[in-house]
């Protein structure tokens, strides 16, 4: 058996986040189509944000390693513009779920 390469595992591990975390917030955003009662809707949306901004970390994070790992400038992707894009997506959906909570605990 042949040892696999770590950024083999790396580049799997980002593919594989993204993949769940684009089915979660599809089939959550379709629940959240479906499902009658508010309190519901507010959290299968809410999850589904944080789950499309995983997706979107995800692929931040791999095109980040792949600039590195094929000698490309990393430089555009640490600009404020798109480490935003990468992180506002997950930050809704955080916020959501807090405001949820906060609304539950009251």
């Amino acid at each position: 058996m042949y040892p696999v390469p770590a950024p083999a595992l790396v580049f799997a591990a980002d593919a594989a986040t993204a993949a769940a975390g684009a089915f979660n917030a599809a089939w959550l955003a379709a629940h959240w189509l479906r499902t009658a009662t508010r309190g519901r809707r507010l959290a299968a949306i809410s999850l589904a944000i944080a789950n499309a901004g995983v997706a979107v970390q995800a692929a931040y994070a791999q095109a980040l390693f792949s600039a590195h790992r094929l000698g490309l400038s990393q430089e555009p992707l640490f600009g404020a513009t798109p480490w935003l894009a990468a992180r506002l997506p997950l930050l809704a959906g955080t916020l959501l779920l807090s405001l949820l909570i906060i609304r539950r605990v009251r």
